[in-house]
């Protein structure tokens, strides 16, 4: 027996508790449901706010889905024996392309939604991941892009985007910019932060608000006086840096620079040579492990790596040693990898690790000194390691059919339906 249009209109739901259903689904439900109609789909992928509840919902819940996203972008081809500049030689140019891997093997091809070609992946927060095409040491073409709900917005070009055409000396300036991407959450904003070396006494850096949408050039005391780990790590409302003074065998420091505040302060590293004999650390990275605790891995002269979990932010007797590999470790994979480099670690002491090529030092016509990734195995590894226990290869991941002259880059980014609008 048929309903009367009276009775069918009974059945139907407010929009506001049809809103707190959709809330408690996942992200790979929702965007199917974006073609059961226009209003639905407007909700889903247009509604700032509802991508807003969603992620917090889904962070209470435990129940946000991470992905790595691999990006294949082109590399410097050489040009009579020194690095070519593109914009110069005119040479060809590869567009990047990108894939989002779930698990070990589920493999989605994406569509980046730009003209732009050589896109990097630089940082992710919240599901947003920032992207721009590098050169050399310096960036440019920056956008914030969701992998997820294919959100795009271009990020209008900052102060040191103008390089392109400026003099030699000039250039050398400009040079090493090291960059990180955070929320702060209580204004509800996100911001990009790109740093100089230190000039004398301070360090210039470019701040740039999502929600003003403008940068801004901050001079600020600081203790960057050497070389410092390009992409930052974002923990408790600040960005991350290892930094290495020049000269000498001075131990390197961390620096974070706090989004809400705009101001650098120091994080205690650990004790690295503790019950060990003068063993120095060759580099450390800073990294931010699933599970949201600040972490870092060392390398020493030997070939070990050794993970570092900061338990309680800004307690230096909170550093604990979670996991320390050597090649002896690894599967015999391994052994035919000139070198390895760790992606990400698990609260777990699961590890996954990209295996690397070699590296080819070039110099330029002005005296400058590059080393350049070569293509190496494109494959990704990620092992088990418990405590006195032999570390367990779980599972590969190679990428297949990659040209000739590019690398990757991988970054996890949580699935999610943020979105920045201007």
């Amino acid at each position: 027996m048929s309903m009367s249009k009276t009775q069918e209109e009974s059945f139907d739901l407010h929009e506001d508790v049809i809103v707190k259903i959709l809330c408690r689904l996942p992200v790979k439900s929702l965007i199917r449901f974006t073609c059961v109609s226009k209003r639905w789909r407007s909700i889903i992928i247009s509604d700032p706010q509802f991508g807003k509840s969603h992620l917090q919902l889904a962070s209470q819940q435990g129940s946000l889905c991470q992905k790595v996203l691999i990006c294949i972008y082109p590399t410097d081809k050489t040009v009579e024996g020194r690095i070519p500049n593109r914009f110069e030689d005119n040479m060809p140019w590869f567009p990047s392309r990108f894939q989002s891997l779930e698990g070990y093997s589920s493999v989605n091809n994406l569509t980046f939604p730009s003209e732009e070609k050589s896109q990097r992946v630089m940082a992710s927060c919240n599901g947003l991941v920032l992207l721009g095409e590098s050169y050399k040491s310096y960036f440019k073409n920056l956008s914030i892009w969701n992998p997820s709900t294919g959100f795009f917005r271009k990020i209008p070009a900052p102060s040191f985007g103008v390089e392109m055409t400026k003099s030699t000396e000039e250039k050398k300036n400009c040079s090493f910019l090291y960059h990180g991407f955070g929320q702060v959450s209580s204004t509800d904003d996100y911001k990009l932060v790109f740093t100089k070396p230190a000039l004398g006494d301070f360090v210039e850096v470019h701040v740039f608000s999502l929600r003003a949408n403008v940068w801004k050039v901050i001079k600020s005391p600081s203790s960057l006086t050497g070389w410092i780990d390009g992409q930052g790590a974002v923990s408790n409302g600040a960005i991350h840096w290892v930094n290495y003074p020049t000269g000498g065998k001075i131990e390197p420091t961390m620096v974070a620079f706090d989004l809400a505040e705009e101001e650098f302060r120091q994080v205690p590293l650990p004790v690295f040579n503790q019950n060990e004999d003068d063993t120095h650390v060759t580099c450390v990275r800073t990294h931010v492990l699933l599970g949201g605790c600040l972490g870092v891995w060392s390398a020493d002269p030997y070939g070990y790596r050794t993970f570092w979990v900061m338990r309680e932010y800004d307690v230096p007797e909170s550093w604990v040693k979670l996991i320390q590999l050597g090649r002896d470790d690894l599967p015999d994979e391994f052994t035919s990898c000139p070198s390895w480099e760790p992606s990400f670690v698990t609260e777990g002491g699961t590890v996954m690790i990209k295996l690397l090529g070699k590296e080819r030092r070039f110099i330029t016509e002005d005296g400058t000194v590059y080393m350049i990734k070569l293509p190496g195995k494109n494959e990704l590894v990620w092992i088990d390691c418990h405590q006195e226990e032999n570390t367990v290869c779980r599972a590969h991941y190679r990428l297949e059919e990659v040209p000739e002259c590019t690398i990757f880059d991988i970054t996890v980014y949580d699935e999610t339906l943020v979105s920045v609008p201007e």
